[in-house]
C-alpha cells in the first residue's frame, strides 16, 4: 500500500505561517517574477451562480517545491465565503508531499501581503493616511499587514453597505487603527487608497482621485470585474502589475489598455519596485497605480514556506 499523503489543517498551518515567514516568500516570488525566474501558467476560472472558484498554479525556480492551489468564493452560504487548499510538490520528483487545507487562509495572506508590499513601496514615505474601497476581508487584512511595513495613521472606509464600513472600522479601531467611515469620494481622495472589491464598474470617477499618490487594485481577479476607472491610468506615472499578462487579460491595466487610455507596455512589475526606493525617483507629486491579480508563483512560494516550517517543526 502506497503511503499517505499528509493532509494538513488550518491549526497546524497557521500555527508556522508567520506574518514575516508569509511576507519573505511573497517578495521573493514577485522580484523571481520580474527577472524572469518563474514557471507560471495562466490561472483557470470558473464561474458558477452562487460563487467562483481559481485554479492557480507556479514556481519559483530553485524552491523544493511547486504548487497547485484551488481557491473558491461562495458568499452567502451561512458559512466563510473563502475556501479552499494547495497540492505541494517537490520540484525535484514531482511526487506530491502535502496537501494544506487551508480553507482559503492562505491566499488571503498572499493577497494580504503582497499589497502591502507594494503599497509601501510606492506610497511616499510620510504618508499615513489611507482610503479603504471595500469592506471584505482584505479591506482589514490590507491595513493591518501594510502597518507592519510603515505607520498608518488614518483609515477612511467605504463600502456599498455602511452597516460593513462601520464593522471594518470597529475591527480596525480594536486593532490600534484610527477608522471611520466615509463616502467613496471620500476615502478615494486619500493619499493612499486601497481597492478591494469584487467590483464590475468603476467604484468613482477618476477626478475623485485627484489627491491621491497611490492606489493598490486588487479586486479584478476574473474578467469581468472593474475597480477603477481607465482614464485614471493615464494620469498615472508609474504603473505597476504582478503579472504583465494576466493583468492585461482582467485586470484594471487591461480595462484601461482597451480603452485605449494607455498602451499595452505601459506597465513595470511589481517586483522591480520592491527592495528600493522608486518613490524617490518618482517625486510626491505624482501618482503610481499597483495592479495585482494574484499570481500562482507566490501561492508557491508561500506553500513551500509552509511545507518546509512544517517538516522542521
Amino acid at each position: 500500500m502506497s503511503k499517505q499523503l499528509p493532509v494538513v489543517g488550518l491549526a497546524d498551518i497557521t500555527a508556522v505561517a508567520t506574518r514575516s515567514l508569509v511576507l519573505d516568500a511573497v517578495r521573493c516570488a514577485l522580484v523571481a517574477h520580474a527577472e524572469g525566474a518563474t514557471v507560471l501558467p495562466p490561472p483557470a476560472h470558473l464561474d458558477f451562480p452562487a460563487g467562483d472558484c481559481h485554479v492557480k498554479t507556479g514556481y519559483v525556480k530553485g524552491m523544493p517545491h511547486f504548487a497547485v492551489k484551488v481557491a473558491t468564493g461562495f458568499p452567502g452560504r451561512g458559512l466563510p465565503a473563502n475556501d479552499g487548499l494547495l497540492l505541494v510538490i517537490d520540484a525535484s520528483t514531482g511526487r506530491p508531499v502535502a496537501a494544506l487545507a487551508d480553507e482559503g487562509w492562505l491566499t488571503a495572506w498572499r493577497t494580504a501581503a503582497a499589497g502591502a508590499l507594494v503599497t509601501h513601496a510606492l506610497t511616499p514615505a510620510g504618508v499615513t493616511q489611507v482610503g479603504v474601497l471595500g469592506t471584505g476581508p482584505q479591506a482589514r487584512l490590507q491595513v493591518e499587514w501594510l502597518r507592519e511595513l510603515r505607520p498608518v495613521t488614518q483609515v477612511v472606509v467605504w463600502g456599498r453597505r455602511p452597516a460593513a464600513a462601520a464593522e471594518v472600522c470597529a475591527d480596525l479601531r480594536a486593532a490600534g487603527v484610527a477608522a471611520e467611515p466615509g463616502a467613496a469620494e471620500r476615502a478615494a481622495s486619500q493619499p493612499c487608497v486601497i481597492a478591494a472589491t469584487p467590483a464590475t464598474a468603476p467604484l468613482a470617477p477618476a477626478s475623485r482621485f485627484a489627491l491621491a499618490k497611490h492606489i493598490t487594485a486588487i479586486g479584478t481577479d476574473m474578467p469581468g470585474k472593474n475597480e477603477l476607472p481607465p482614464e485614471l491610468f493615464a494620469q498615472a506615472t508609474l504603473i505597476a502589475t504582478d503579472d504583465h499578462d494576466q493583468c492585461l487579460d482582467h485586470g484594471d491595466f487591461g480595462n484601461a489598455v482597451r480603452a485605449g487610455e494607455v498602451a499595452a507596455d505601459a506597465d513595470v512589475p511589481v517586483g522591480t519596485v520592491l527592495g528600493c526606493t522608486p518613490r524617490k525617483r518618482l517625486g510626491r507629486d505624482v501618482l503610481s497605480i499597483a495592479d495585482l491579480t494574484g499570481i500562482g508563483a507566490a501561492d508557491a512560494a508561500v506553500a513551500s514556506a509552509v511545507t518546509t516550517a512544517l517538516w522542521a517543526a
